[in-house]
């Protein structure tokens, strides 16, 4: 069951290995919804971006070569596809400060980011003596698991459930309909936390937390069956 918006659910499946996408029959069922939000960026061109998700890249102003600190291949490759002269900089929020902190920029530093963030980036940078603000480019919607998926949870012998964020693993338990066919494939141990102490099937947690590792976890998960 892929729980993300539709567009990037779709773009996970296709980039997973032919022999492994061959073996699964994704139900499309997104728990959040992104929902742009209008801004006045009135941005320099001496300012830098910090983006930690790519939703931000995709919901925020044209890069027109500024610079830009991501966390990811993912975002990173967004944004440098939106115009952003982006560099990675870490894996995850803990990473990307520790990095900047170093790199020092000199520049106003904005973070675009969602509504509800994990991490306090910008005021851990803020703590640490960078020029940085936070603008909220989008918000998220809740939505609970469509009919589809819970009378796949509820009649399948073994169901893949591969989450990416907190939230969405909170939405998960509160609209599922049971666990006990559940095997979840979690980005982080943050979002393998937000399971609480559901009576799941199984577990997997990524190696790292981008699509790639995901991507390998499931394959790990699979093979259990």
């Amino acid at each position: 069951i892929m729980t993300r918006p539709r567009t990037a659910s779709e773009r996970f499946v296709a980039g997973l290995p032919d022999t492994l996408r061959e073996q699964l029959l994704p139900v499309f069922s997104q728990l959040i919804e992104i929902v742009a939000l209008e801004q006045n960026y009135a941005l320099s061109h001496q300012d830098s971006a910090v983006f930690s998700s790519r939703n931000a890249v995709q919901t925020g102003p044209e890069g027109d070569g500024r610079t830009a600190y991501c966390i990811g291949p993912a975002t990173t490759e967004a944004a440098m596809e939106k115009g952003w002269a982006a560099q990675q900089v870490g894996q995850d929020a803990d990473s990307l400060v520790s990095a900047l902190k170093k790199i020092a920029p000199k520049g106003r530093l904005l973070h675009l980011s969602v509504a509800h963030t994990r991490g306090d980036i910008a005021s851990r940078l803020s703590d640490a003596g960078l020029n940085i603000d936070r603008i909220v480019t989008y918000d998220q919607t809740l939505h609970s698991l469509s009919q589809q998926a819970q009378n796949v949870i509820l009649t399948a012998p073994r169901v893949l459930v591969p989450l990416f964020s907190p939230r969405t693993a909170a939405q998960f338990v509160l609209s599922t309909p049971g666990f006990a066919s559940v095997h979840v494939i979690a980005l982080s141990p943050a979002v393998a936390h937000n399971l609480g102490s559901k009576p799941v099937s199984g577990l997997t947690i990524a190696a790292r937390p981008d699509a790639q590792a995901m991507g390998a976890a499931l394959q790990e998960a699979l093979a259990r069956n």
